[in-house]
């Protein structure tokens, strides 16, 4: 999850360009708002210990192997850091990286933090953080697909390291702040059998360092010789928890104290549990469906279209994520697109234009008796057992596509099953594609991925496999760092061709939310999905008076 952000998520690591969103945080105490966390008297008191439920335990504790980067990541990026992190005003803040320049738009230059050590006692070197960047980077890793445009990466001095970009890549550098975390080179390379499992866990700058990773749950200690701000949680608990209702109860007992939720449309029985913070923000995550153009009956334009007039989108808004998401009229947010069309305006303008896919069932017969499969046809389509939402519209979807006289079947997979399928690009057939996370200053993240020959194939995104002349004429210009104008002539004609083909489905962005317990707020008053990726929620973390 290429920001599967975003949670039970292909995340931005996986598949696309950081999310760069202010967040608005909402909060209740039960019915009392004055408990939340914008009034809310922080300390600076230590936390002796802090849980965090998780939906599922990390396949694996190396994030660029991992088969889900997000739920990794979320527990290692306090154990290997990243370079840069993200702000919640969508900025780069240092984090090893103390400076960044780029000298030509095909390279870029890391200058590293003195004085920074490893939990082993080793320092950090230029050599280690090359190593990691490569190693992230480049396949097999699944985050691969994220920094599409890496070429190399080399130590250039005792404390630098250049980047070298086969084209110029304007999402380069957020992809690699939200890609990248830095391990020690010399375990790494005397692990590379058993990287990433519970037996060798990277090594890492991190303010924290793993005690214990069993399949239950994982445990952190703070590390007294962090370079860094020491946080205030002493013993960080990530527990599994699958259940969300066993998460509420969890959260009401104190057992956990933080939650992010999977199922957004419980939002409201969270902000229920007394003492408790929900923060919400816009994601940028995209759920759509696509479909495999490459094998039948999804080759045939008019079954697709057909399927994109019997999806329900305004009704999956209220039914799947309880109104606590956005519709897509395309297969990119307008703020991502905004950046190089001029203004939202000019978007919306655009969008307009765009073929209407809206549900009409008469739309979807008509468009199903011009193809090669006028009496319909059997499919299957998965959705994810730790992801609700999937499973309302795979409902949703099996009802109206019968009155078509298709007959789709539906059938429950884990979400590590789901995400091990996508980055071996084993999905066909009808899929429900979630949590790809556009970045909201450019628009070729994760777009310029999800179409076009070149990205076609394991660790590569386009789900749908497909393409064709306009696309592949468009994806240089749009995927390379050039003029706002041309760019966004690109991104239309991609746009364009995915509209009148329906290779992609698009169905609507849902906000991300975290449940904080009693007694605990951030004392930036956020908390957003980059801060779950990059760390940054547990060293701004803070109990509260009581």
């Amino acid at each position: 999850m290429t920001r599967r952000a975003r949670p039970p998520r292909i995340t931005r690591a996986a598949v696309s360009g950081a999310v760069l969103v202010a967040l608005t945080a909402t909060a209740c105490a039960g019915t009392d708002t004055d408990n939340g966390p914008r009034t809310a008297k922080l300390t600076d008191n230590d936390i002796p210990s802090f849980t965090v439920a998780l939906a599922s335990q990390p396949p694996g504790y190396d994030r660029a192997t991992s088969a889900q980067p997000s739920i990794t990541g979320s527990v290692m990026s306090l154990v290997t850091e990243p370079l840069e992190r993200i702000t919640h005003k969508g900025s780069f803040a240092p984090a090893l990286a103390t400076k960044v320049t780029q000298p030509d738009p095909s390279t870029l230059v890391y200058t590293l933090r003195k004085g920074v050590r490893f939990s082993d006692g080793s320092p950090l070197t230029a050599d280690d953080v090359a190593w990691s960047i490569t190693h992230t980077a480049t396949p097999p890793a699944q985050t691969s697909a994220s920094v599409r445009s890496f070429k190399s990466a080399s130590s250039s001095g005792p404390l630098e390291v250049t980047v070298k970009l086969g084209a110029p890549d304007p999402s380069a550098r957020e992809s690699l702040a939200v890609a990248t975390l830095v391990q020690e080179k010399k375990f790494a390379t005397a692990h590379k059998g058993d990287l990433g499992t519970a037996n060798a866990i990277p090594v890492g700058t991190g303010p924290y360092q793993v005690d214990s990773a069993t399949a239950s749950g994982t445990t952190l200690s703070r590390r007294d010789a962090y370079w860094g701000a020491k946080p205030k949680v002493k013993k960080l608990n990530f527990k599994v928890v699958p259940d969300d209702n066993s998460a509420q109860l969890a959260m009401r007992s104190g057992e956990v104290n933080l939650r992010q939720l999977n199922n957004v449309k419980t939002a409201r029985q969270w902000r229920d549990i007394p003492g408790t913070s929900v923060y919400s923000s816009p994601s940028g995550a995209l759920t759509f469906l696509a479909m495999d153009v490459s094998k039948a009956p999804f080759d045939d334009v008019h079954v697709r279209r057909a399927i994109s007039h019997a999806t329900d989108t305004p009704g999956l808004v209220k039914a799947a994520w309880g109104g606590e998401a956005t519709p897509l009229k395309a297969l990119m947010p307008v703020e991502s697109l905004a950046t190089v069309a001029g203004g939202q305006k000019n978007v919306q303008t655009f969008l307009d234009s765009l073929p209407d896919h809206s549900l009409d069932l008469d739309k979807a017969k008509a468009e199903l008796a011009k193809s090669a499969h006028p009496k319909g046809f059997s499919t299957t389509v998965e959705y994810v057992a730790e992801v609700p939402a999937t499973k309302i519209l795979a409902l949703s979807l099996q009802e109206n596509l019968k009155q078509l006289g298709i007959d789709l079947k539906i059938k429950s997979v884990t979400l590590n099953a789901w995400s091990a399928k996508f980055f071996q690009h084993k999905h066909t057939g009808l899929v429900l594609g979630f949590g790809f996370l556009a970045s909201k200053t450019d628009p070729s993240a994760p777009l310029a991925g999800m179409v076009g020959k070149q990205n076609i194939g394991p660790q590569k995104p386009n789900l749908a496999n497909f393409t064709n002349p306009e696309v592949e004429k468009a994806l240089p210009v749009l995927g390379t760092a050039g003029a706002d104008a041309t760019r966004w002539r690109a991104a239309q004609s991609v746009l364009s061709q995915i509209a009148e083909q329906a290779p992609y489905v698009p169905l609507a962005s849902e906000k991300f939310l975290v449940a904080m317990g009693k007694g605990y707020a951030s004392s930036t008053g956020t908390a957003t999905v980059d801060d779950l990726l990059n760390g940054n929620w547990a060293l701004t973390l803070r109990a509260t008076q009581q």
